[in-house]
């Protein structure tokens, strides 16, 4: 007797459905793990991004930083959401063929048909592993790409003159240089001199205030750092 779908859905379940299962049981347990996954991922996007400007960020972070990481950009949870999604949708080909098995069988003599729905034993498809553990694991491999990509892309930007410019005044006055802002963290300001091409890491209480510049102001600084020229040129 040939066994129904949902009693054959039940025996094959990968480790990523056994997990969601206990999250069903556990929300509380969902969410921490939840924030736990979005902690790591702000801590890899910092890393790669100051690590383009020879900062060694890890050993700046206080122990509360490395719980609020994932906290200051929206994007790792639009991240986080996105993996689901995406492992959600990669496994509803192989889903919809233990659901209908006669129909996926007369289907599969057609190539296309077993390009977009692979048979649970292709190896090229699934790497022997399970259908859910796959898509999951592939999720989680291109999200930090895309983490690795952006992060370098913010910081060529950056060295290239672009990003938030700042003037920064501590204890004994306005600090020279045409600053960026990086970031900071519980105990330090980090800024990237774009003219210089230097990295400065100033304690949050040596610093008076930071005052952010419009690109006007950005731009004029260079030319009001110049010597003023004699006015007698001017009459000539």
């Amino acid at each position: 007797m040939p066994i129904p779908p949902d009693m054959e859905l039940d025996a094959d379940r990968s480790v990523v459905r056994r997990l969601w299962d206990v999250f069903r049981r556990e929300p509380m347990l969902l969410v921490t793990c939840s924030y736990l996954f979005v902690s790591i991922v702000g801590l890899w996007d910092l890393y790669w991004f100051y690590r383009r400007f020879d900062i060694p960020i890890l050993e700046f972070l206080q122990s509360s930083d490395y719980f609020v990481a994932g906290l200051r950009r929206p994007a790792y949870a639009g991240l986080l959401a996105w993996t689901l999604l995406v492992a959600a949708l990669s496994i509803w080909p192989q889903r919809w063929r233990m659901r209908h098995p006669e129909r996926a069988a007369r289907l599969d003599r057609r190539w296309w048909f077993r390009a977009f729905f692979p048979r649970r034993g292709d190896w090229w498809a699934y790497f022997g592993l399970h259908p859910e553990t796959t898509a999951t694991l592939t999720a989680l491999a291109v999200m930090a790409m895309m983490l690795f990509h952006q992060s370098d892309s913010r910081a060529d930007a950056i060295r290239a003159g672009g990003g938030n410019a700042v003037q920064v005044v501590d204890t004994r006055g306005t600090v020279g240089g045409d600053w960026r802002m990086l970031g900071t963290s519980s105990a330090y300001v980090f800024l990237w001199d774009a003219v210089e091409q230097r990295a400065l890491v100033l304690p949050i209480e040596s610093i008076a205030g930071i005052r952010p510049l419009a690109s006007t102001d950005a731009a004029a600084k260079p030319e009001a750092a110049q010597p003023a020229s004699p006015a007698g040129d001017g009459a000539r």
